[in-house]
Order: C-alpha cells, then sequence, then structure tokens
C-alpha cells in the first residue's frame, strides 16, 4: 500500500502498512485477513477469480484513507496490485 498525500508539491509516495482484508464474490464473505509490511508488500495465494482487497489504517486512525481494489486472480500466477491511501493534507 502507499500513502500519497503528504501535504507538499510534489510529495513522493511513501509505503505504508496496512490491515487488508479479501472478499471473494460475496462481499459480507471474508476470504482472509493480511497485514502488509513496512514497505507496504503482501503476497497471499487465493484461488483464481475476482476479489475485493478492503485496506484500513493499522493505528485505527481517519486518515489515510484507501478504497477497495478490485484484482482478478489468474490460476498460478501472482498479480501486482497498488493501493494508494490518501491522508487528504494538501
Amino acid at each position: 500500500m502507499v500513502d500519497g498525500g503528504c501535504g507538499h508539491s510534489p510529495c513522493p509516495d511513501r509505503p505504508l502498512s496496512a490491515r487488508l482484508t479479501i472478499t471473494s464474490g460475496d462481499a459480507e464473505q471474508a476470504v482472509t485477513e493480511t497485514t502488509s509490511d513496512a514497505d507496504g508488500h503482501f503476497r497471499i495465494p487465493l484461488p483464481p477469480g475476482t476479489c475485493t482487497i478492503s485496506p484500513a489504517n493499522l493505528t485505527g486512525a481517519v486518515v489515510p484513507v484507501a478504497q477497495p481494489a478490485s484484482v482478478t486472480v489468474r490460476r498460478g500466477r501472482f498479480t501486482t496490485v497498488e493501493i494508494f491511501s490518501d491522508s487528504d493534507i494538501r
């Protein structure tokens, strides 16, 4: 996950650790949860199909905020996903 809002222009993106909930098909049914590392990286083997990754702030703070990302998982491959957050500081 990447934090893209620091209030400076230009503002370099920086990695961010986050709690990630992965849902598949029925959005009410969580498939798994994980936490990305300090560099924002995570790796989860999933069955083929479409899933949604919903990030949440580890500290429980209101910001930064990131929107869920829909991902298509292909059989036998890992998929790179970039999720950007916004601190809403301008």
